[in-house]
Parts: C-alpha cells; sequence; structure tokens
C-alpha cells in the first residue's frame, strides 16, 4: 500500500476483526468522534466507568466525552479496537463495546479490562 493511500484510509480492520481509526486525516477524526456521540447516547450521556470509578459523577457532557477501551489498549496501543460493536463468537449475536467516559475516569481505569456493558460485581 503506497503512503498516499495509506494517509487517506480512515479505518483499518485488521485480521483478527479489530478496527483502527486513522485520526491523522479529517474523516477518521470525524468517525471516531462520531462514534463517541454513539457510544454517549447509547449510555444515556452517562459515563460507561462510574460503576467502577469511585469519583465518577457519572453524568457525561459529550463536549468531555472520550473513547474508552474496554480492552484497555495497553502501552503503545499494541491491541487498540475502535469498534463500538462487536460479534459475541459463542452466542453468534453482535454485542456491545467500548465505551465514553470522561477523561480522568479513563485515566484511573489505565490500561485494566473491564466489561461494563455487564453488570459490575457485588
Amino acid at each position: 500500500m503506497t503512503m498516499e493511500k495509506e494517509s487517506s484510509l480512515i479505518i483499518r480492520v485488521l485480521k483478527d476483526g479489530r478496527e483502527i481509526i486513522n485520526l491523522l486525516n479529517k474523516a477518521g477524526r470525524d468517525e471516531y468522534f462520531r462514534r463517541i456521540r454513539v457510544m454517549w447516547e447509547r449510555q444515556n450521556k452517562r459515563c460507561c466507568l462510574e460503576k467502577y470509578i469511585k469519583n465518577c459523577p457519572g453524568k457525561l457532557r459529550l463536549a468531555d466525552a472520550v473513547f474508552e477501551h474496554q480492552d484497555g489498549r495497553g502501552f503503545n496501543g499494541g491491541h487498540r479496537d475502535d469498534r463500538i460493536e462487536r460479534l459475541n463468537r459463542k452466542t453468534g449475536k453482535m454485542e456491545l463495546y467500548n465505551g465514553a467516559a470522561h477523561v480522568m475516569c479513563n485515566m484511573q481505569k489505565g490500561s485494566i479490562r473491564i466489561d461494563y456493558h455487564k453488570e459490575p460485581a457485588a
């Protein structure tokens, strides 16, 4: 793939199904923020980490929402996945994936894996 084609690419789909959005071009950034908005709306404008981060205020303004990667990206983003839904191989059904969160909640979570689409343990 030429450098020109790669820089104009919006979403790269890897062999394992992960999607990586190209944030280096406007179309990619627009798609990334569109996905943040979709997650924010499906979460009823609340932080996806509110049940896990002690001081999370819960309510989330769209202007404060950032992309929260459910399966922590780790250092260097080695396993980054920008999908907002993915196929559950066991059930064969699509499931919610990733979420919108406050910057501080996202930073406190770090690279820990949390499935916040399920109820937390009591």
